[in-house]
């Protein structure tokens, strides 16, 4: 009798957990419920994902500095990366050797240009170069980006790469 009770409370149990609404999760500019395709997406999201990465680029310590630059590889294209990699590798010691850091602030929003490659992005702010506790260098930064569409990844769920970055200072 306490068995058979057991298995009626357990199956209505299951019964109402199977029946219950699920909630849903909504994705603002979604195509359809639950997809939301990137390669649609607007100058916001270019913006958005431009100041992520160059905030994570310019933004080190001597001890962060190797994954800063790992993870920023992630984003860039392969023309980009054989052009960076050995340069990479110089900064890289030269900031461990010195106990070199590097602070990167925005001053505005990124300007973004959509052209038939791409984007171009024009990233503005103030750039703190450290040697150990001494401030080495204050100055106003601009980083120039180009950014094309790739098929999305885990890596890089945007669906964005990094083509050409430079930088100059700003007046």
């Amino acid at each position: 009798m306490v068995m058979a009770v057991m298995c009626l409370s357990l199956t209505a149990t299951l019964i109402y957990v199977m029946t219950k609404p699920r909630p849903i999760y909504y994705v603002p500019g979604a195509a359809s419920a639950g997809i939301a395709h990137v390669q649609t997406s607007s100058k916001v999201t270019v913006a958005l994902f431009t100041s992520s990465w160059v905030l994570n680029w310019s933004n080190f310590t001597p001890a962060t500095v190797e994954d800063v630059y790992k993870h920023a590889e992630w984003f860039m294209s392969p023309h980009l990366l054989a052009q960076t990699r050995t340069r990479l590798k110089k900064d890289i010691e030269q900031v461990k050797e010195n106990n070199m850091s590097s602070l990167f602030s925005l001053n505005r929003d990124p300007l973004v240009q959509e052209n038939a490659q791409g984007f171009n992005v024009a990233v503005e702010g103030d750039k703190g170069v450290y040697m150990g506790k001494e401030e080495i260098k204050l100055q106003k930064m601009i980083y120039h980006l180009k950014l094309r569409q790739s098929p999305p990844t885990d890596w890089n769920p945007y669906g964005l790469i990094i083509d050409d970055i430079s930088q100059e200072v700003a007046e």
